[in-house]
């Protein structure tokens, strides 16, 4: 097993990536395909179909309800996709490694994903977060001589740290906080009267994304009380 990159509370439940129904944590873990593109029948369907570029496009959302391509019935049928339910993290595997998306919607994913439907004790929101924090971890366990990938028989390498519900809802709940916070000033950047005021609010706008990812890091370690956080970060955004 990697040696994890963050130090956890000895309390949090530990647990990797590999599919185990009975802990209750990662339920199922799946791949995905894609239908024969020579067949016109399997495409332009009801089904959005999810590649990685559709998730490296994504800007300020972990989550995705549109996607470039869409299959049909028959397209889903007739090749190694499975369709996801809502609310199914799903990893880019390779080209990018560590790329993540939640469907808001059930879709299909081509073959570049590892695909993760959570149990009862991990919220797929937590999950997510986790992968994105946690990307230098993948890119240090994915495999292969021409490009990155990871594959399933690796999941096993992996020690996720995960708290009770409770602590994940607060958790999710101050990142919620700090991302409102950190988009504060995108609409400012729209409304400036000169270059100078543009260059001082981007810099701010980009050192305030560097304290947020920093501050990021630190729940998922279990360093920050997440409930003061929650409280000091919306008394700023009331500023």
């Amino acid at each position: 097993m990697a040696t994890p990159l963050l130090e956890c509370p000895s309390w949090w439940a530990r647990t990797s990536l590999v599919a185990n129904p009975s802990e209750g944590f990662v339920l199922k873990v799946e791949s995905g395909g894609t239908p024969s593109t020579s067949n016109d029948d399997y495409w332009d369907g009801t089904i959005p179909w999810l590649t990685p570029r559709d998730v490296t496009a994504l800007a300020n959302s972990i989550y995705v309800s549109n996607t470039e391509r869409s299959i049909t019935p028959s397209g889903l049928r007739n090749s190694a996709a499975s369709l996801l339910p809502a609310n199914t993290v799903m990893l880019t595997k390779r080209a990018p490694v560590g790329a993540v998306a939640i469907n808001a919607v059930p879709m299909a994913t081509n073959q570049g994903f590892l695909n993760f439907r959570c149990g009862p004790r991990l919220r797929p929101l937590f999950l997510a977060y986790w992968l994105k924090i946690n990307k230098r971890y993948l890119q240090q366990i994915a495999n292969g001589s021409t490009y990155l990938e990871l594959y399933k028989s690796d999941l096993f390498e992996f020690e996720v740290a995960v708290p009770p519900l409770d602590e994940q809802d607060a958790m999710l709940e101050a990142i919620g906080a700090l991302q409102y916070v950190s988009l504060l000033g995108l609409p400012l950047e729209q409304s400036v009267n000169s270059p100078d005021e543009l260059l001082r609010i981007q810099q701010q706008n980009r050192r305030l994304r560097r304290i947020s990812h920093a501050m990021l890091v630190q729940l998922f370690s279990g360093s920050f009380n997440t409930r003061s956080i929650i409280a000091e970060v919306t008394d700023l955004g009331h500023v």
